[in-house]
């Protein structure tokens, strides 16, 4: 009898595994499920990111006003929000000021119904990319506002990982539709090409400074025809080549900007990865407790 009640509590344990590698193996399983959601997620966040910012340069440019200079963009699930370098507390529709004129923000569930027009989220902040999370909101900064180099610095391996994300996400992503990435000597080797997400014609590589500056993009060259606002250009270089090729001093548009991997004694703008996953914006002051790349 006793023999018989191990057998029996012996199968039902086997039967219990095989249960159990079966629902893991399984096509269609829960957790397989929400993977694919969570990428899909990701991407309607930055559509819906990519509309309102379209949304803002429509608007303005209806109302004759001049666009405000956006230094982040928030997204928190249930409102977008954008913080201004200046108060402005005229918002355009479907955007609302609030009383200080420092934000703005939207439902995004009201861009669908405001139906922005044109063939793609054309705007002028092309260069706004996701730095990470703080307290589960999406947290952007678009790099084309900040003047002068910005050094990502830190681990090696961290800072590989989030200079992928970043350029990742320009060139695939919505936010991104006229903005080109032009990696520069060094950031064009395996280590660096290897670990992006994406192989995009809004890619380029430069053997040196020269050839990448030279670099046009047809749109960007058809956007400067039809008014030049829109066209962005974020340079990739490494340290040794930022001091090598003497890049502190390059002839850089105002709408470009220039990422450098590693600690550089010229760089504006520092962006610590600490080894926590969060980050130290230095002098942009905006509060990260995971970097995209730990998640994205």
């Amino acid at each position: 009898m006793i023999v018989s009640l191990v057998l029996f509590a012996v199968l039902g344990l086997v039967l219990l595994g095989a249960a159990a590698v079966l629902t893991r193996r399984k096509p269609g399983s829960s957790a397989g499920q929400a993977r694919t959601a969570g990428r899909g997620a990701d991407r309607k966040v930055l559509e819906a990111v990519a509309l309102g910012l379209q949304a803002l340069a429509e608007g303005r440019a209806r109302d004759a006003r001049r666009l405000p200079d956006v230094q982040t963009v928030v997204h928190s699930g249930q409102r977008l929000t954008v913080q201004l370098a200046q108060a402005d507390v005229a918002a355009p529709s479907p955007w609302t000021s609030d009383v200080s004129g420092k934000e703005w923000s939207l439902d995004p569930a009201n861009l669908r119904a405001a139906g922005t027009s044109g063939g793609g989220p054309t705007h002028p902040y092309s260069l706004t990319v996701t730095l990470g999370l703080h307290r589960g909101d999406r947290v952007l900064v678009d790099l084309g506002q900040l003047p002068g180099p910005i050094a990502l610095t830190g681990d090696d391996h961290e800072v590989l990982r989030l200079a992928q994300a970043l350029i990742t996400e320009v060139v695939s992503g919505p936010v991104g539709h006229l903005a080109t990435v032009v990696l520069v000597g060094s950031a064009t080797t395996p280590p660096v090409t290897d670990g992006l997400g994406a192989r995009s014609a809004r890619l380029y590589p430069a053997a040196t400074r020269k050839e990448a500056l030279a670099h046009e993009d047809g749109r960007m060259s058809a956007g400067a025809t039809a008014g030049g606002t829109h066209a962005r250009r974020l340079f990739v270089v490494t340290a040794a080549q930022f001091r090598d090729e003497r890049w502190s001093d390059a002839p850089l548009r105002e709408t470009d900007a220039l990422l450098v991997l590693g600690w550089i004694t010229d760089a504006q703008w520092h962006i610590g990865v600490n080894a926590d996953g969060s980050l130290d914006t230095g002098r942009l002051g905006v509060l990260v407790d995971t970097h995209t790349a730990r998640f994205s």
